[in-house]
């Protein structure tokens, strides 16, 4: 028990130090004093989080990279967790080399099931999406491979996360840095359970 009682101590300080240098990195904070990365690391996806046809509606404004986990069992695992902290602080350095800042990528919906993207309030993507059950699908114009995502509506923000492909396809188009996924594409294929993407906020 006693040398449970040690890792377990060993493992909080390691989170711990992770959730640090996240906030350092990310320079944003919650209200309750820990980083929004921290928050997201103890996240996990539920049907009951899923937005209805008519709350997915409106314009979201881009805030901060996302990461969710598809289980409770995923989350409890510790590499699982550490990574996560370490692919949000990837996903922050790339947005922002992708010219994706808080306030300047805005999502669409409209009620028609179309859907709009704008970088710098420049229409960059267009398209219409499908929602069944758990799982919203964009189409893009001019592209056949569509991109299914799991939307969650967390206290307001719309989180909106997926897999490694869909990460790519989601990206295509909106930033030239397409290729710089690679080292966060693979870290994400190598745990199970764990999708990330971007939350906004209305």
């Amino acid at each position: 028990m006693l040398t449970v009682g040690v890792a377990n101590a060993q493992l909080n300080g390691k989170l711990s130090k992770v959730a640090d240098a996240v906030t350092a990195a990310t320079g944003s904070a919650s209200s309750n004093g820990k980083s929004s990365a921290l928050q997201s690391i103890a996240s996990v996806i539920t049907s009951k989080m899923v937005p209805t046809s008519t709350q997915i509606v409106g314009t979201w404004a881009y805030q901060e990279p996302a990461v969710m986990f598809t289980s409770d069992n995923a989350l409890k695992s510790a590499a699982g967790s550490v990574a996560s902290a370490s692919i949000e602080k990837k996903l922050q350095t790339y947005f922002a080399k992708a010219g994706i800042k808080k306030g300047n990528l805005t999502i669409t919906f409209e009620e028609d099931k179309t859907f709009a993207i704008k970088k710098s309030k420049k229409t960059v993507r267009t398209g219409t999406y499908a929602m069944s059950g758990s799982t919203v699908t964009l189409t893009f114009k001019g592209n056949t491979k569509p991109c299914k995502v799991t939307p969650q509506l967390d206290n307001g923000t719309l989180v909106i996360v997926m897999d490694a492909t869909s990460l790519k396809t989601f990206m295509t188009g909106i930033s030239s840095y397409v290729s710089s996924l690679s080292t966060i594409t693979s870290i994400l294929n190598a745990y199970d359970g764990m999708k990330v993407g971007i939350r906004l906020s209305k």
